[in-house]
């Protein structure tokens, strides 16, 4: 897979002003990656939505809510802290050794997923099983996805950014295929499902030919990350309330509105959801970034890294969502036809919303590269209650209020954020000037 770097920088290089464009082909690959990545969910849910009902798109929108709740602890507790542990050197065996630990925490994690269905579904009564079964659902669905995810985080580790774009458009036509085919059959929500399965095997599939594990090294793999366990323990707690205000809010608004404001709030967010497709283009490169110019510039640098995130965010996020803003009557038939009409004040609430969020990554960047988990777990709490609080009150007045609730939270939640990261500069600042004195 190297001589596919190694394809895609003589390409540029061929381009008219291919030697300004070519040191970029890592951030253009990124941004491409992420691009297909969002290209698929956003056209697949659309699909999706038009050939299902009301109450099996929401079964889909509370898999996809449920899915991203174990994707975050997944994503802080391996992910993030492979990110910061491991070398950049392909040959590094820690790569393999995390590759292996990796594939023991999807199984783990897959099996807490069936606990929680079987319960749900021996506990809940029939107006209820709508909810049960889109998170019975993800014990096929998460696996996939999470395998893909570790394999596409792996490349970025090991600067094969191309490679990862490459494995992202597999997901794209595997996603997109399977999606066309079940929308064309009688199949259901199972049917629906498969796409996500497919697509997550596929380029996962892809990472791993690029990244081939050897043998297992399942105790060395433990190890390795037992070395770390404090910091990924902590990170995977802050996600707990992240996902009940962001990722995952579907489950409330489905547990608070049923299963019509959960289908309404799935396609609002679908439109939305190419912002976070950039969010996470810019993460992939940034935190590494952030965390080497901690490392080789102190603060300082660190400080000037995560600014030149929030201003990247800050101009790509917000032209895409201001144009959702000034266009969503016409977005939302083009998507959906009438199936949602009515909703276009929500989905440009929401778009302010999502720019929020957009907002509070460079923030948490700062507070994850300082490993202040605790820190980070204060705001992220503060923000869920308030969002559970105001989504119960927000109750009787549909989607709008549920929007509405979560527009709260995110204000909230920046100005909590941006005191974090002050409060955090400050005590490293302090930290490193007290030890220098010492020393």
């Amino acid at each position: 897979m190297d001589k596919l770097e190694e394809a895609v920088g003589r390409c540029l290089r061929r381009l008219p002003f291919g030697r300004k464009v070519a040191p970029l082909q890592t951030r253009l690959a990124s941004f491409g990656e992420q691009g297909l990545q969002g290209a698929a969910n956003l056209l697949v849910n659309v699909i999706l939505a038009r050939h299902l009902g009301h109450e099996s798109f929401a079964i889909i929108g509370v898999m996809l809510g449920t899915h991203y709740f174990v994707h975050g602890i997944h994503r802080s507790s391996v992910v993030i802290t492979y990110i910061l542990n491991a070398s950049q050197d392909p040959k590094d065996q820690a790569h393999r050794r995390w590759w292996w630990f990796n594939l023991l925490a999807i199984g783990l994690a897959a099996m807490a997923i069936a606990v929680v269905a079987v319960l749900g579904f021996a506990l809940t009564n029939a107006g209820q099983r709508w909810f049960v079964t889109g998170i019975a659902l993800c014990v096929m669905v998460t696996p996939s996805l999470l395998f893909f995810e570790f394999g596409r985080r792996m490349l970025y580790q090991q600067r094969r950014s191309s490679t990862a774009a490459f494995a992202s458009a597999v997901y794209l036509v595997l996603n997109l295929g399977v999606a066309a085919l079940a929308s064309r059959g009688s199949g259901g929500v199972i049917a629906g499902s498969l796409a996500w399965v497919a697509a997550g095997l596929g380029g996962g599939a892809i990472a791993t030919l690029a990244n081939t594990p050897g043998a297992p090294q399942i105790r060395d793999a433990c190890e390795e990350w037992w070395r770390h366990r404090s910091f990924a323990f902590w990170q995977a707690l802050t996600n707990v309330p992240y996902s009940i205000y962001n990722s995952s809010a579907v489950i409330l608004v489905g547990l608070f509105g049923g299963a019509p404001a959960a289908a309404a709030f799935t396609a609002a967010r679908t439109l939305t959801s190419p912002a976070i497709s950039i969010v996470t283009a810019v993460d992939s490169l940034d935190k590494p970034r952030a965390a080497q110019a901690l490392k080789r510039d102190g603060m300082r640098g660190l400080r000037r890294s995560v600014e030149q995130t929030r201003r990247t965010l800050a101009v790509l996020c917000g032209a895409y969502l201001a144009a959702l803003v000034v266009g969503a009557p016409l977005v939302l038939h083009l998507a959906f036809g009438n199936l949602y009409a009515a909703e276009v004040p929500e989905i440009r609430l929401l778009a302010l919303a999502f720019f929020l969020i957009c907002m509070n990554q460079p923030s948490e960047t700062l507070l994850t590269v300082l490993r202040k988990s605790k820190l980070l777990l204060l705001t992220r709490l503060a923000a869920a209650t308030v969002a559970v609080a105001s989504l119960a009150l927000a109750r009787p007045y549909g989607l709008m209020g549920c929007v509405l609730a979560l527009l709260a939270t995110q204000l909230i939640n920046l100005a909590n954020l941006r005191i974090a990261e002050w409060v955090a500069a400050r005590g490293h600042d302090l930290t490193s000037t007290l030890n220098g004195v010492r020393a």
